[in-house]
């Protein structure tokens, strides 16, 4: 029985295994592995997990709400939120849509999103203030990724 301590609290069993209540209100047996924890440390685990979890998808939320809106459908970037397809971590710099648009964008067998090409006009006024778009140093990018010969204007 020493060896069915509890990993956590170091709790000995009186028995092999102990019984509780499922969340169906039907009794369960729990029973203790070596090694293993307890039931009311088992339970205290994953709530905690569940907690932490929550928090993460919390802090996602908030760091994917104050980033450049969905290139398409102009929503979070993290997605919608309760959906499951919705971002967990926060979205990387270079993530263009949400992730119902990129779905979607797959579904259609449409390929990667390619952005505008800045125009001459947009870039000269570039040189003398900061554009007031939030994309702007993407499609910059783009432009240099993908010239416009190829493609329209």
């Amino acid at each position: 029985m020493r060896t069915l301590a509890c990993a956590e609290c170091g709790n000995v069993p009186k028995e092999e295994s102990t019984w509780h209540y499922g969340p169906d209100g039907r009794q369960v047996e729990w029973t203790r592995r070596p090694g293993g924890r307890c039931w009311t440390c088992h339970q205290e685990r994953k709530e905690r997990l569940e907690r932490e979890a929550e928090e993460q998808l919390e802090a996602a939320r908030a760091a994917n709400a104050v980033l450049r809106p969905c290139w398409t459908c102009r929503g979070s970037i993290g997605g919608k939120e309760g959906s499951e397809l919705e971002l967990r971590e926060k979205a990387r710099p270079d993530r263009l849509e949400c992730p119902e648009c990129v779905q979607a964008r797959a579904v259609k067998d449409l390929g990667p999103l390619v952005l505008p090409v800045p125009t001459k006009r947009e870039l000269v006024a570039a040189l003398v203030s900061t554009p007031d778009d939030p994309w702007w140093e993407d499609r910059v990018l783009h432009a240099k990724l993908y010239p416009a010969r190829g493609r329209r204007v």
